[in-house]
């Protein structure tokens, strides 16, 4: 069997498209048509159900589809196990969220860079969802982020590190410098969120809904710089990672308010597949990982 009419499989079946799986492959449409069609001729069963312009996986395609990445999976090790390079070399490809890639990974790829400047690194920056995705696709290699503990079958955490989450005011704020400060009391605060974690929203909201107040949004943001900059111009409390913030602290633009009103923690995690090969270059970066304090 053709390895290149199983990737073309797995990109339709990714893709739900003909076109976007051309484009992604480099082929014209008319040769992944031609290569889907081969594929259900060698196996004997239909893959796709073509309905107008939308296709589907059939029951058929969806079991071959679990093989099929298995296959893939397998091919990549065979690759790179017979690769006559057995130091790190070639392109890493990394899936974080949008705090990991702003504050942690520069530190890590800088240590990564001095020891392997052979390797190139792709960044894709997703939610946690999307970051489970693309591992599961075999889109990116590894990925780093910062989400509840993660337990997923397909998935080998490999390092774990709690983060306190925690709440940041202006230093003129009515609540820096309070002792003890529990959910009555910002309750009547504007809250300041990262809208593409939602994560940190739900965790913060599961605090408030045990104590029964109830919490205003002021503003939730994709960025985290602009969140800060909000909250250190006193437009309410930002709920931001720890590490995230230190440079601010030390400048004393922002306060961190002195919470007491239940856990709020999150953990770094490097995960992958657990059915990824690892390749040199991915063995070296789970090696820095571990011994890099970052």
């Amino acid at each position: 069997m053709d390895i290149r009419l199983i990737i073309a499989f797995v990109t339709v079946a990714t893709l739900h498209n003909f076109t976007k799986a051309a484009d992604r492959l480099g082929y014209a449409q008319s040769s992944i048509t031609s290569q889907i069609q081969l594929l259900e001729k060698e196996l004997g069963v239909k893959l796709f159900d073509r309905l107008g312009k939308k296709i589907c996986l059939t029951p058929e395609g969806e079991q071959f589809l679990i093989d099929a990445r298995q296959l893939l999976f397998l091919w990549e090790k065979s690759k790179s196990s017979l690769s006559l390079l057995k130091s790190p070399h070639g392109n890493l490809t990394i899936g974080v969220n949008e705090s990991i890639c702003s504050v942690k990974l520069p530190k890590l790829l800088e240590e990564y860079r001095k020891q392997y400047p052979e390797v190139n690194f792709n960044i894709k920056i997703g939610s946690a969802n999307e970051l489970e995705t693309w591992l599961k696709e075999n889109q990116i290699d590894v990925a780093v982020l910062l989400d509840k503990q993660w337990n997923v079958p397909e998935i080998t955490v490999q390092l774990c590190q709690e983060e306190p989450l925690c709440l940041f005011v202006s230093p003129d704020h009515p609540l820096a410098g309070a002792d003890n400060v529990l959910p009555h009391d910002v309750s009547s605060h504007p809250m300041l969120l990262i809208s593409n974690s939602s994560c940190w929203k739900n965790i913060f909201q599961e605090v408030m809904e045990e104590a029964n107040e109830p919490f205003r949004i002021m503003l939730e943001t994709a960025s985290i710089s602009d969140l800060k900059q909000f909250a250190v111009r006193g437009f309410g409390i930002a709920v931001l990672p720890l590490y995230a913030v230190n440079e601010e602290l030390e400048s004393n633009q922002l306060s961190m308010i002195n919470w007491n009103g239940g856990n709020l923690k999150l953990f770094t995690q490097v995960v992958h597949h657990r059915d990824k090969w690892l390749s040199p270059s991915l063995e070296a970066f789970l090696q820095i990982c571990a011994e890099v304090k970052w």
